[in-house]
């Protein structure tokens, strides 16, 4: 018997972490599986430093990875090139050591007799739901290299769209990041060469220039506490979202948050659109893709209205019921998904949804990079003469009394 540390996802998409002793990894697997847990990784316990160093060391896999081992693969298959001679060259191809561990994994799969799909899924968590659920319907229907090619815009299309939304955030996050060092230096070091030269005049401060002279105080006085409070805070807030209720508020307001609410929607929208689409598309059948959706759309409350939709279809009734009633969707988008459930042609309707929000997504993007630089501008430079005319109206009391 082994030991075995295992990451999964429950049914409300909960992640799930453990240990478990068992002969083999295939008994892990089943272990879990009869737990009703959705695995995304099963690794043997080979001790602290083999297992985190491993972690640390091999460079992260992205989509971007993702989509171009898709693309290949599904050119070799399309040029009749059996599936394992064609990932023993992706293999010795690959740049990314992790990506070329994990083909390697599924080789030794292969032989051991496992189809694609399982190998997938076996390994340790690197390949998406979506990845897995379209290849296995692919295998069924024998098109495997078009549900790869299918694949492959897929995980370019979330990637463009990541990195847009990131780019929406981080001039933000640096610019703030900034000012706020340069204003830790102000109170820290500049403010008490002018606070001594106060205390030598002995006038009386004004109230503006007690507040940054007592803020000032605290962070060179208090450094200690404030990094050990918000320590604390941090882990206070990180083990309440680390529950269902939390996290399901938290995704509520970041939903409807003033400037990024917005942004962050389309972004969650298009993402729906697009996973349930391509595995429409690659012959997934539609309870089992919603239920890949409603797992991987990264957003509790539209996780909840994706189960209500996937129990209307259960119930032999369609999904443009219950995502109406969520309030998430645009009239417009609701109309489509009613018209593809009534014509058959849902996924390329979802498809034409997801490219919506795309385009959405940019312009909104665009909009926000406008509309924050001047804001922050002004924020900062307000903060920046306000610490500054603190410190002057001393001066300026002591000029009125000689005058």
């Amino acid at each position: 018997m082994a030991i075995y540390s295992f990451r999964a996802r429950d049914t409300l998409g909960q992640p799930v972490v453990g240990t478990v002793e068992a002969e083999n990894e295939a008994a892990v697997i089943r272990q879990l599986r009869d737990k009703g847990l959705f695995i995304v990784e099963v690794r043997p316990v080979r001790g602290w430093f083999a297992i985190n160093s491993e972690r640390t060391f091999l460079r992260r896999i992205g989509k971007r990875d993702l989509s171009v081992f898709c693309r290949q693969l599904a050119t070799m298959l399309g040029a009749g090139l059996p599936i394992v001679p064609a990932l023993q060259i992706l293999a010795s191809q690959a740049e990314n050591k992790a990506l070329r561990r994990s083909i390697e994994e599924i080789l030794r799969s292969l032989e051991e007799g496992g189809t694609f799909h399982e190998a997938l899924g076996r390994s340790q968590g690197i390949f998406p739901p979506v990845m897995v659920h379209a290849v296995e319907a692919a295998e069924v229907g024998g098109s495997l290299d078009e549900a790869l090619e299918e694949l492959a815009a897929h995980l370019e299309r979330e990637h463009e769209l990541e990195e847009k939304v990131k780019s929406a955030l981080m001039y933000p996050a640096i610019v703030v990041s900034a000012a706020l060092a340069v204003l830790i230096v102000l109170l820290t070091f500049v403010l008490p060469a002018f606070q001594n030269m106060l205390d030598a005049l002995g006038v009386p401060l004004p109230l503006p220039t007690r507040v940054v002279m007592g803020v000032s105080r605290v962070l060179r006085r208090g450094w200690l506490i404030l990094i050990f409070a918000t320590g604390i805070l941090a882990y206070v807030v990180y083990r309440v979202l680390k529950t269902e209720s939390a996290r399901y508020r938290l995704d509520g307001i970041l939903l409807k948050l003033p400037v990024f609410g917005p942004l962050y929607q389309k972004a969650v929208l298009s993402r729906f659109s697009r996973t349930l689409g391509t595995l429409l598309r690659s012959g997934v059948p539609i309870l089992q893709a919603m239920d890949v959706v409603r797992r991987t759309v990264g957003n509790r409350v539209v996780a909840e209205a994706v189960a209500r939709a996937q129990e209307s279809v259960r119930d032999g009734k369609g999904i443009a019921g219950p995502l109406e009633e969520s309030g998430l969707f645009h009239p417009m988008i609701i109309g489509m998904i009613a018209v593809g459930e009534e014509t058959g042609a849902l996924d390329s309707l979802l498809g034409k949804i997801s490219a919506f929000y795309d385009r959405e997504v940019r312009e909104t993007v665009r909009r926000l990079s406008a509309l924050i630089e001047p804001i922050l501008i002004v924020v900062l430079g307000a903060a920046v003469g306000f610490i500054v005319i603190s410190i002057l109206l001393p001066y300026f009391q002591i000029l009125g009394n000689i005058g």
